[in-house]
Formats: C-alpha cells, sequence, structure tokens
C-alpha cells in the first residue's frame, strides 16, 4: 500500500511540474506578443495604450526590456515620475550592459526635462510610481513595519507629469516583428548524386514554403514545405541521356538566432524529413507526360541567414546552404524496377538558396 502511495505521490509530482513549466512557458509568449503589441503602438504614436500592454507584460514576466519599454511609453506621455519608477525597476531586473546603458541615458533625459521645466521628482513612494506595477521582489514589505500613519512623515505625492518629448521616442528605431506566419518562395541551385551515377550532377530547383512561429519566446518555429528538384542529364549505360526530376514534400522545424544588439540579422538552422517521389526522364506514360512512379524517404538540413528590412522588420531577404539527402527507393514501378534506372541507391545534393 506504502508502494501504491509512493508511486501515486511521484506522478501527481510530475504532472504538477509539466502544468508549471507549460504555465511559465505560456506567459513567456503571452508577455513576448504583448511587448510587440506595444511597440507597434508607439510606432503609431498611441503611447498611452502601449504603456497597458508593456505594463501587463511585465506583470506576467519580470524581464528588464519590458519594464524599460514601459518607461519609454510613460516619458512619452510626460508622466515623469512613472517613467523613472519603471526605469528603476528594469536597472533592478539585471539587465545586459547594453540595456543597462539605454537605462542609465533615459533616465538622464528625463531628469534633464524635468529640471528644464522646474518639476520635482518622486519617482518611488507617495504615489510616484504607477500601483498597478507588479511589486519589486528585491524589495518585499516588512510586516514588522507598517507604513506611518502620520501624514506629515508620509506625504502623499501627485505623480509630476511634464511637456513629453517632442520627437516620438521610437521614431528612431524599428519594430521588432515576430511574426505568425509567413509565405515565401526560394530558388535554388547545387549538386550532388542520386542513384547508380547515371544522372547529373548539378541540380536546380524551387521550394514554396509556410512558416509558422510556434513559440514568439524562444522563436522556435516549424515549415511545411513542397520542393522541385531537376538534374541536368547524365548518361546511362548505354550511353543515353538519363535525366530525374524529383518532387519533395516535407516538414522542419527551425530555430532565429538572432544578435542581441542587432535583432535585423538572424541565423536559422532548420532540419526536416520529406517524401520524394522520384522521375527518371524516360520514365513516361502514354500521353508523353513524365510520372513520378519512384518513391524514397528524405531529409533536408540548412542553415540560413536573413536580414529584415523595413521600418518595422516586414520584409526579409536571406540566403541559405544546405543539403538534400535521400534513401534508396522504397517503392517502384510496375514496368521497371529500381535496380533498371539506378535508383536501388541513395545519395544527396548540397544546394545554396
Amino acid at each position: 500500500m506504502t508502494t501504491l502511495t509512493s508511486i501515486a505521490a511521484a506522478a501527481a509530482s510530475l504532472v504538477c511540474a509539466a502544468a508549471l513549466t507549460a504555465s511559465a512557458q505560456s506567459q513567456a509568449d503571452i508577455a513576448s506578443k504583448l511587448n510587440d503589441e506595444g511597440k507597434a503602438l508607439m510606432h503609431a504614436g498611441n503611447a498611452a495604450e502601449a504603456s497597458v500592454k508593456f505594463r501587463d507584460a511585465a506583470a506576467r514576466v519580470p524581464e528588464p526590456k519590458y519594464f524599460f519599454n514601459l518607461c519609454t511609453a510613460n516619458y512619452q506621455q510626460g508622466k515623469f515620475d512613472e517613467a523613472i519608477t519603471a526605469c528603476n525597476a528594469a536597472d533592478k531586473h539585471s539587465p545586459s550592459a547594453e540595456l543597462a546603458g539605454k537605462i542609465a541615458k533615459l533616465v538622464e533625459r528625463i531628469k534633464a526635462d524635468a529640471a528644464e521645466q522646474k518639476i520635482e521628482l518622486h519617482p518611488t513612494g507617495g504615489g510616484g510610481g504607477d500601483q498597478n506595477l507588479p511589486p519589486d521582489p528585491n524589495t518585499p514589505p516588512d510586516p514588522n513595519r507598517p507604513p506611518d500613519a502620520n501624514p506629515e512623515m508620509n506625504p502623499t505625492y501627485t505623480p509630476a507629469v511634464g511637456r513629453p518629448p517632442q520627437q516620438g521616442l521610437f521614431t528612431g528605431t524599428s519594430a521588432d516583428n515576430h511574426y505568425t506566419w509567413t509565405l515565401g518562395l526560394d530558388l535554388y541551385g547545387g549538386g550532388g548524386q542520386v542513384g547508380d551515377g547515371r544522372y547529373g550532377n548539378v541540380a536546380g530547383g524551387f521550394r514554396l514554403k509556410g512558416d509558422y512561429l510556434l513559440s514568439r519566446a524562444a522563436r522556435l518555429g516549424a515549415q511545411i514545405y513542397l520542393q522541385y528538384s531537376a538534374f541536368a542529364p547524365g548518361e546511362d549505360q548505354l550511353g543515353a541521356a538519363a535525366s530525374l526530376s524529383v518532387i519533395d514534400f516535407g516538414v522542419a522545424a527551425y530555430k532565429h538566432f538572432c544578435l542581441p544588439s542587432y535583432e535585423r540579422l538572424c541565423m536559422t538552422p532548420l532540419a526536416g524529413i520529406q517524401l520524394a517521389l522520384m522521375a527518371p526522364g524516360d520514365d513516361q506514360n502514354s500521353t508523353g507526360e513524365t510520372v513520378f512512379n519512384y518513391s524514397a524517404i528524405g531529409g533536408r538540413v540548412e542553415l540560413g541567414a536573413h536580414y529584415a528590412i523595413g521600418r518595422r522588420f516586414e520584409h526579409v531577404i536571406g540566403v541559405g546552404v544546405g543539403i538534400n539527402v535521400y534513401s534508396a527507393v522504397i517503392s517502384d514501378s510496375e514496368d521497371l524496377m529500381a535496380s533498371d534506372v539506378g535508383l536501388d541507391k541513395g545519395g544527396a545534393a548540397a544546394y545554396l538558396s
């Protein structure tokens, strides 16, 4: 009975751990999406609604970049106290050296504007900050030291509000456009050998693809694709020209690795599996059309470099190097066996797209 109880407890613990992990991942994805929406609103000149998005993102996942964006949005509205409160929160959540530098510069700019407008700042306590911000885990309230009830010792301030900056703070920056799905076309060329060597070593083709970003936070996605490759004519055992056409239906997984200091440029490794339909050049039906009677299992590995252009990263150009690999055919024609057309052996073809 004790053993059964222990097993049940262990199973329950595993279920709870899995649920907590899924919940944390979900909150990270939601926060990332809210942050993207907030930046888009800032680009559109709507700092008020953007601050709501950033505040919600920081409440879900207290990352320094969310607090910094909230600081920027509040400053854009002239809410100096609330802006510095958010910047202080960003500074307390271990920002990168680059972000810490941006925080310091923005705080100095806010203080300079406040001094020019003769505004006294109260960024912490006394109503200086936004009370809807999540509590700072580094300074929890002391239950043994309640707030002083004496109003003279615990004054209340009206959050400082001044003239907002004339230029939009997001004007000089670009939005980090985390997409949900995209459609694309790749053209590629390369070479290799498929089969027993009778087909040409030079190949080219095109690929229709659809990408779906599964996780915004992890920048992990999936791709479905259809690609057509044509191998240049080689020479069979009788000296006749032998060409080969291949159609691949595949699925793949990929991950973006973007430069922290320059997110326009990303490296993207990809790996996939595909079903290949092959047609030797002389395999035709009664009307003279090429038929794909031979099938094989294939794989695709690629490393791509992508550069985003446009004010909001809405367009992408890229280059990739990869390889398609194929097994020996797993099904062949009723008229000719795989060995008759040289496809009883696998092969591979590298490409540049």
